[in-house]
């Protein structure tokens, strides 16, 4: 399989300080097994692994290629080069500037905070037989090397819910801190993103728990929760709950 481009700041061959017990075959194995079994009961987002110091795809998934009217057969016969292929050349040089700066923001992080970091970028394929389509890319980190290296990455692939290609983010879901691509640059806003404890609280809404019993599942008192359930509807621009779930839903938070 061709390589993909490198776009991680230069690193010598020793920096990659893989754990060594999950180099191990057996533990790649289930990895591309589970994931396999995961794509082949969803038919509306891919997921896939890829591999930062080997720079390519560990493992795909005949989704991302059903989004775009190919075939999988295609797909493995060319490799990566087949994404290059099917991409819209004209936004390549935006897509290699913004992987840069995305990479970037993720190493002036501390390695311990660089698990938090979910990128999201939307991006444009030929689709056969219906012309562009706008497709959703998210990454989050799956494995770090010892001494924070980026490893392994889980990524998805998702219709966007765009019409066009709307900006890049990167998101602190441990913080709320959220960075916007302008400008040529990932720059940090005043806005605030959805954390882990937000789609925590989606989640138990979504259970149809109560109030008092999401406080207790979060170990906080009551008036904590309110405020956090209106700082989460803010954050979505929504008015109620039933108004949050709907929009999580849209943007495929949960």
């Amino acid at each position: 399989m061709k390589k993909e481009k490198n776009f991680v700041p230069s690193v010598k061959q020793k920096d990659w300080n893989v754990p060594q017990t999950l180099l191990k075959e057996s533990n790649r194995t289930r990895l591309v097994e589970m994931l396999t079994a995961i794509n082949k009961i969803n038919d509306t987002t891919s997921y896939y692994i890829r591999d930062s110091r080997a720079r390519e795809i560990m493992v795909d998934s005949p989704t991302s290629t059903i989004l775009c009217g190919h075939t999988m057969e295609m797909a493995n016969l060319e490799g990566f080069a087949f994404y290059e292929r099917i991409f819209d050349k004209k936004e390549w040089p935006w897509l290699e500037k913004m992987f840069k700066g995305a990479y970037k923001i993720f190493y002036e992080h501390p390695p311990a905070k660089r698990k938090h970091l979910i990128s999201c970028y939307d991006f444009t394929v030929q689709h056969v037989g219906k012309g562009d389509l706008v497709l959703r890319h998210k990454a989050i980190p799956l494995l770090l090397c010892d001494n924070g290296n980026l490893w392994l990455s889980l990524c998805s692939v998702t219709v966007s819910s765009q019409r066009q290609l709307g900006k890049a983010t990167i998101t602190n879901t441990e913080t709320g801190e959220l960075y916007e691509y302008t400008n040529g640059h990932f720059v940090l806003s005043d806005k605030l993103a959805v954390t882990e404890e937000d789609l925590l609280i989606l989640e138990l809404v979504g259970n149809d728990l109560s109030s008092e019993q999401i406080a207790k599942q979060l170990e906080i008192s009551p008036s904590s929760y309110s405020r956090r359930k209106q700082l989460l509807l803010d954050k979505l621009g929504v008015k109620n709950l039933a108004g949050a779930i709907h929009k999580a839903h849209l943007e495929r938070l949960i």
